[in-house]
């Protein structure tokens, strides 16, 4: 899911299946956190303020990684192709 109203998160991308979510953020950098239950998800993309959210509800109650996904994730994107992530438009 790209934010088009969040200068702060570019988009967001959850697995169910692993209850991961990736947050990508505007300057390029990404972070995975562990163990998201989908509703924080759900909450995230229907959010008034994505940043908001992702600063109370998500940053600092989740365990989290940097990843290096960025680059595959714009890749498979202009490509017309997804990962096996749930990706919510």
């Amino acid at each position: 899911m790209e934010f088009q109203k969040s200068s702060v998160i570019h988009a967001a991308e959850y697995d169910a299946a692993s209850r991961t979510l990736d947050i990508i953020f505007s300057n390029g950098s990404c972070i995975t956190y562990f163990g998201v239950p989908g509703r924080e998800y759900e909450g995230l993309v229907n959010a008034a303020s994505v940043a908001e959210y992702f600063k109370t509800r998500i940053r600092g109650r989740y365990a989290c990684e940097e990843c290096v996904e960025t680059r595959r994730w714009r890749s498979t994107k202009n490509a017309g192709t997804r990962r096996s992530r749930r990706t919510i438009h």
